[in-house]
C-alpha cells in the first residue's frame, strides 16, 4: 500500500455510516489507517498469525466471530490482550496481488450482534470497498473519488435501526434511508431535497457543516409534514482532505431511547404480587383489591406508615398491567428539594437557567411515557408543585421549565403517601382537587402491629432470604427471641422488621437467632410493652398468636377430630398439643 494517500478520511467516513470500526493495513501488515482504538495505533505491525496476516497470504476474506477462541487466532501472539468482539478481514487485490487487508472491527456485544446478523452484507461491502481501493492505489484515485461510491452503501444503511440521513457540503440531501421515514413519521412518496425542510434537525446539520466537528446524542424536535417528532440525533461530519464535503445524521425516536436506558439503569426488578409475603386475611383482601385495579388506567392512591410496603405494592400492579414491558419510574417527593423536583418531574428546556444542559433534559414523566410513574410521598409536595402536577394530569401532557411546547403523554400514575391528607387539606396545605384526581382507587395498607399474624412468615422469609447472603448459619429464632419479635410493635414496620432480621443473622454465633442477637432497640422494648392475657393469666406474645389461630381454625373449620388434625397440620403442632392449648386457651372444652 502506497503511503501518503489519505484513506483515514475514507474509513472514518465508512465507520461513521456502518458504527463499526474500520482499519487498513499495507502489504508488510503496518496499519496504516483506523477508527476508534486503532486511530492511536498507527504504524504498528499486526501479527502475521493474526486473521489479517491470513488474509493477506490466502487471499480470502477470513472472519473471527470469537476472538481469543477462533482457531485462527490460536497462534496470534496478541490473542490474550485482544479487546475485539468480533472482526472480519478483506485482502485487498489488485490483479491476485496483495496488497494490504481491510478490515471490519466489532468492540462492543451489540457492534458485534449487528456485524454478524449482517454479515453477508457488510462481507459484500468490504469486497467492493478494497476493488475501489485497489484501484486507488493503483491509480492514485483522490478520496472524492471513493466517496462517489456511497451509493454501494445503501443496501447495508437500509438494514440498519437508527434512521440515516447524508447531506453534501450544501444541506442537499444526498440518501435518506428506510428507517429515517420510520422514525420521523415520513410518506412513503415525500422526497427531501434539503436538510432545512426538516427543521429541528438543520440546525445541528448546518453546525456541523460550518465547524466540521461532530454532534452527538442531542435531543431535538424535528417538524415535517405539520407535526413534530422528538428525537436523539447524532451528527457526524464527512471530510475530504481536511475540507467538510458533507454529513451524515443519524436519528433514534426518543421513545426507544428512553424505554432502553429505563432498562439498563433501572434500580430495582418490577416484581409481581408473589413479592408480597403475607397470611393475614387483611393483606390478602389488599392484595386481591390491587390485583383487580393492575390493569385499569386509573390513578391508585396507596397510603400507609413508612415501611409498610407501598413501593411493592405500587410496582406489583405494574408488573400486573399491560404497561408491564414499558418503564416503571419510581420518585420520592420528599428526599428532592422543591426547585429541583419541578425538574426532576417535568424536565427543563435548552437554557431554562444557569447550568442547564444544552438540549435540554426530559423529566421523569416524559421518561415515564407508556408506563407508569409511582410519586412516593405526594404528601409532601408544594402547593406550587402540586398546581403542575394537577395540569399534567388533566391535560395528560407535560411542558418543560422553561419551555413551551407541550409533551403529550400516556403515563399511568400510582402516588403514596404516609400522612393524613384529610388533615393537610384542612389546613390548606394539600389541594382538594389534587386529592380527587390521585384518590380515585384508594389501598390502605395497615401497619404491621395490626397484623402480627404476618410476623413469623415474614421472619422466616427475611431469614431464609438474607442469612445465606450474609455468611450466616442461622435458620430460626429460640423461643426467648420469638417472644420478643412477636412482642414489639414495630414502629419502622416490614422495612424495620428486615433489618432487624439481617441484623441478628449477622450477629448469632449458631444455627438459632438468640436475645442477645437482636438489634437493642427490640431488647429494650421487652418492659415496655403490655401482655395479653386471657381466663385471669397474662399470655407471652407467642401464647397470644397461637391464640388468635387456634380461634381462626375454629371459625374456619370448626370443631372435632377432623379440625383439630387440620388445625395442627397448618401449625406445625401435634393434635394433642392443639387439644392442650384449645382448652388452655378457653377456647373449645373437649
Amino acid at each position: 500500500m502506497q503511503d501518503g494517500l489519505e484513506y483515514q478520511q475514507i474509513i472514518e467516513a465508512v465507520a461513521s455510516v456502518l458504527r463499526l470500526d474500520v482499519t487498513l493495513t499495507n502489504d508488510q501488515l503496518l496499519r496504516t489507517a483506523g477508527t476508534g482504538t486503532y486511530r492511536h495505533r498507527l504504524g504498528e505491525q499486526v501479527h502475521p498469525d493474526s486473521a489479517f496476516g491470513q488474509a493477506l497470504r490466502t487471499g480470502r476474506t477470513v472472519q473471527v466471530a470469537q476472538p481469543r477462541v477462533d482457531s485462527v487466532c490460536g497462534h496470534c501472539a496478541a490473542r490474550l490482550v485482544c479487546s475485539e468482539t468480533a472482526h472480519v478481514a478483506t485482502p485487498i487485490l489488485d490483479r491476485g496481488e496483495a496488497l494490504g487487508v481491510m478490515g471490519l472491527i466489532a468492540f462492543t456485544d451489540e457492534q458485534r450482534d449487528r456485524l454478524l446478523h449482517g454479515l453477508d452484507g457488510y462481507v459484500a461491502f468490504l469486497g467492493h470497498m478494497t476493488r475501489l481501493i485497489a484501484g486507488a492505489m493503483r491509480q492514485e484515485r483522490t478520496l472524492a473519488e471513493l466517496l462517489a461510491t456511497q451509493g454501494s452503501l445503501q443496501a447495508v444503511a437500509h438494514s440498519v435501526a437508527e434512521g440515516l440521513l447524508a447531506v453534501d457540503e450544501g444541506g442537499g440531501v444526498t440518501f435518506v434511508n428506510d428507517s429515517l421515514r420510520r422514525v420521523l413519521r415520513l410518506a412513503p412518496d415525500l422526497r427531501l431535497a434539503h436538510v432545512l425542510e426538516l427543521p429541528g434537525l438543520a440546525q445541528s446539520v448546518s453546525e456541523v457543516l460550518a465547524g466540521g466537528r461532530p454532534v452527538a446524542n442531542r435531543e431535538l424536535t424535528v417538524t415535517v409534514g405539520g407535526q413534530s417528532v422528538t428525537v436523539v440525533g447524532s451528527v457526524q461530519p464527512v471530510l475530504v482532505r481536511g475540507q467538510v464535503a458533507g454529513a451524515v445524521a443519524s436519528l433514534r425516536d426518543i421513545r426507544d431511547v428512553y424505554d432502553l436506558v429505563y432498562r439498563m439503569n433501572a434500580d430495582l426488578p418490577v416484581s409481581g404480587f408473589e413479592r408480597i409475603i403475607s397470611r393475614s386475611a387483611v393483606m390478602s383482601a389488599l392484595t386481591d383489591q390491587a390485583r383487580r385495579v393492575a390493569d385499569s388506567p386509573v390513578t391508585v392512591l396507596i397510603r400507609g406508615e413508612s415501611g409498610t410496603g407501598k413501593e411493592l405494592f405500587a410496582r406489583a400492579i405494574h408488573a400486573n398491567s399491560r404497561r408491564r414491558d414499558r418503564p416503571f419510574i419510581a420518585i420520592n417527593c420528599a428526599a428532592i428539594p422543591e426547585d429541583l423536583l419541578e425538574s426532576e418531574l417535568f424536565g427543563y428546556a435548552d437554557g431554562a437557567f444557569t447550568g442547564a444542559r444544552r438540549g435540554g433534559k426530559p423529566g421523569k414523566f416524559e421518561l415515564a411515557n407508556r408506563g407508569t410513574i409511582f410519586l412516593d410521598e405526594i404528601g409532601d409536595m408544594s402547593l406550587r408543585l402540586q398546581v403542575k402536577l394537577l395540569r399534567v394530569l388533566q391535560e395528560s401532557e407535560v411542558t418543560r421549565v422553561g419551555g413551551t411546547q407541550a409533551v403529550s403523554l400516556d403515563v399511568r400514575i400510582i402516588a403514596a403517601t404516609n400522612r393524613n391528607l384529610e388533615e393537610l387539606m384542612r389546613r390548606k396545605e394539600f389541594r382538594e382537587d389534587l386529592f380527587f384526581r390521585v384518590n380515585v382507587i384508594p389501598l390502605e395498607i395497615p401497619p404491621l402491629r395490626e397484623r402480627p399474624e404476618d410476623i413469623p412468615v415474614l421472619l422466616q422469609h427475611f431469614l431464609g432470604e438474607r442469612a445465606g447472603q450474609l455468611g450466616s448459619r442461622a435458620a430460626g429464632f429460640t423461643v426467648d427471641a420469638e417472644q420478643v419479635l412477636f412482642h414489639y410493635e414495630w414502629p419502622g414496620n416490614v422495612r424495620e422488621l428486615q433489618n432487624a432480621v439481617e441484623y441478628a443473622a449477622t450477629m448469632a454465633r449458631g444455627s438459632l437467632i438468640t436475645v442477645d442477637a437482636l438489634p437493642a432497640r427490640l431488647r429494650d422494648s421487652r418492659n415496655s410493652s403490655p401482655a395479653a392475657a386471657v381466663g385471669g393469666r397474662t399470655l407471652t406474645p407467642v401464647d397470644e398468636f397461637l391464640r388468635r389461630e387456634l380461634a381462626r381454625g375454629i371459625a374456619l373449620y370448626g370443631s372435632g377430630d377432623k379440625a383439630a388434625s387440620r388445625m395442627a397440620h397448618e401449625l406445625g403442632l401435634s393434635r394433642a398439643t392443639v387439644y392442650r392449648r384449645l382448652k388452655e386457651y378457653g377456647l373449645l372444652s373437649i
